[in-house]
């Protein structure tokens, strides 16, 4: 599956409708087709179809939560280096829960290509995110905030220079 485009994936379980329209409005604006996979597939035959090697793939659940036969989703996208967009539910006020540094000191931990964390909602405080030291690409507005357009634009200006740059690096390269 291991391509060049991240696949999303919420820091920790978001609320499918607030992940589904954040998916659709950056797949609209990049210009990809979206398509789905669950944390109930087998991580490794999901991830050697062929046909799921194309467009923008977002995770539906949690990626961190194991699996009955041992590991999860997450130790599998680390191991076919599928290069990972982390979405997080912007809380009141601009504020952030814990799951985004977890997530991403998880991603880390196992080595997984962590490309950035993208804000979906509430209201996008540029200071407190240069604050936390975590990898912010920028935000998915509200569907009728103002910004949403100007937004959507730098985002997906800012992940095709960073997913050229993780491509260089080799991110997409390896397969178990």
């Amino acid at each position: 599956m291991s391509t060049d485009v991240p696949l999303l994936v919420g820091a920790g379980p978001l609320p499918e409708l607030l992940m589904r329209e954040a998916s659709t409005a950056l797949s609209d604006r990049w210009g990809l087709e979206l398509s789905h996979i669950s944390e109930g597939e087998s991580p490794q035959e999901t991830l050697s179809k062929p046909s799921a090697q194309q467009g923008l793939i977002r995770f539906c659940g949690d990626v961190a939560r194991q699996r009955p036969e041992g590991g999860c989703w997450l130790d599998a996208l680390a191991d076919w280096r599928q290069p990972i967009l982390l979405m997080v539910a912007g809380g009141t006020g601009g504020d952030i829960a814990g799951s985004a540094a977890a997530y991403t000191a998880l991603c880390h931990q196992l080595g997984a290509p962590l490309i950035g964390l993208v804000q979906i909602g509430s209201q996008w405080n540029r200071l407190q995110r240069r604050r936390d030291g975590l990898p912010w690409m920028g935000w998915i507005p509200a569907a009728d905030a103002l910004e949403r357009e100007l937004a959507l634009d730098h985002l997906v200006q800012e992940l095709n220079r960073r997913c050229v740059t993780a491509a260089a690096k080799g991110a997409g390269a390896h397969q178990p």
